[in-house]
């Protein structure tokens, strides 16, 4: 019966690693505040009549501060603007503002991708992109490969696409020629559709944008 013992004891060992380990898995199949929150915002979304627009960008493009321009800050809630890269964070309060709303529009200011606590691979797997009606694409400065794997997907959905390069002040004439040029090939836009520069600063672009999503409303 000697022979018995050890198989008894790697299988109590068995055991009690089992149980060690059972919160780790368990916690591994839980759902993080993010994800909760993307199925939170497709629920919201459902619900909701008006035209529906979303805002992308990357951390501290200006995404807030545009949408807050816009809409000459009547809109509720306002977005959250704060001196930090992005002060707008799906990823900590499973019960934050999803959704702002604007006479007959439904805002979504979303935080910037391409971060630890907003990964890329969470918002191209669980973003309800096709339950908005058009988007505005905020780009500032050089282009990271997220940007283009982001706009890939809005793309794909068919819906009106207005892109909007942020901070432009600091560009003269031939750099928004460049910019803008570059942009139509990388992201492989056609000629026709008009690229907006704009600047929270000196609230360049920002009615220009307005009235580009209120023409499109009423196309």
């Amino acid at each position: 019966m000697w022979w018995l013992i050890p198989i008894a004891v790697v299988g109590v060992g068995k055991v009690i690693y089992d149980l060690a380990n059972e919160p780790a898995r368990i916690n591994s199949t839980q759902k993080t505040v993010l994800e909760t929150n993307l199925g939170r915002l497709s629920v919201q979304l459902r619900s909701q009549r008006g035209r529906k627009i979303a805002i992308l960008g990357q951390p501290g493009a200006g995404k807030s501060s545009l949408l807050k321009g816009m809409t000459s800050g009547v809109i509720d809630p306002l977005p959250i603007i704060g001196a930090q890269t992005d002060a707008t964070n799906w990823s900590i309060d499973p019960d934050c503002s999803l959704l702002s709303k604007h006479r007959e529009y439904i805002f979504t200011d979303v935080p910037g991708y391409d971060t630890e606590s907003h990964p890329t691979d969470v918002f191209t797997s669980l973003f309800p992109w096709d339950q908005f009606d058009a988007f505005i694409f905020v780009l500032r400065g050089k282009l990271h490969q997220a940007d283009e794997i982001i706009y890939k997907y809005v793309a794909r959905q068919g819906k009106k696409v207005f892109l909007a390069r942020s901070f432009s002040e600091s560009l003269s004439e031939p750099d928004r020629a460049a910019v803008d040029s570059d942009l139509r090939v990388r992201f492989s836009v056609s000629p026709h559709t008009k690229f907006f520069f704009f600047s929270n600063r000196t609230g360049e672009g920002v009615v220009d944008i307005y009235h580009a999503i209120q023409q499109d409303a009423e196309t």
